[in-house]
């Protein structure tokens, strides 16, 4: 899995048998979730910081010496909204969102400059939290979003 800023990255919503050189023991089992950016652009708009983008989830699932692979982009309300809009629609750590279209430039200079706070976001692509058999995505903000390890569906918001 190649990471390069920039580029969006494509999800595997089916899980996909891994290459793996040399052996794994067979008592190696279990799912290993990562979370983190995979989509740095929407539509003509994109993300300005390394740490913005919509969060795209992986797990590895060991298995009787075997790995198998999926990934698929968290179904957050601001990931629904943006791609419905074809541009970044909520503003993130180093992105400013202007989804007004007939802001002029004066406008959109004024809001950066005015310090204004944005809207919270439920893009969560900071962390893996686990809570008794529950599993959340958290992310810089007060929303986590929790989640189905097997499928990697994106559930209710807390």
């Amino acid at each position: 899995m190649e990471i390069i800023f920039g580029r969006n990255k494509e999800e595997h919503p089916e899980p996909i048998k891994a290459k793996v050189q040399g052996q794994l023991p067979t008592w190696l089992q279990g799912i290993l979730l990562q979370n983190g950016p995979g989509m740095h652009t929407i539509g003509d708009t994109k993300y300005n910081h390394w740490f913005d983008g919509m969060a795209l989830l992986h797990s590895f699932t060991f298995k009787n010496g075997e790995v198998y692979y999926r990934s698929k982009y968290r179904q957050s309300d601001t990931y629904n909204c943006s791609i419905e809009a074809n541009q970044i629609l909520v503003s993130e750590f180093g992105t400013m969102a202007y989804p007004d279209p007939y802001k002029n430039i004066f406008d959109k200079a004024f809001s950066y400059l005015s310090h204004t706070i944005p809207e919270f976001i439920d893009n969560c692509l900071i962390n893996i939290m686990k809570t008794e058999d529950d599993f959340y995505s958290t992310g810089e903000t007060n929303l986590i979003r929790k989640i189905n390890p097997q499928t990697l569906e994106t559930l209710e918001k807390v």
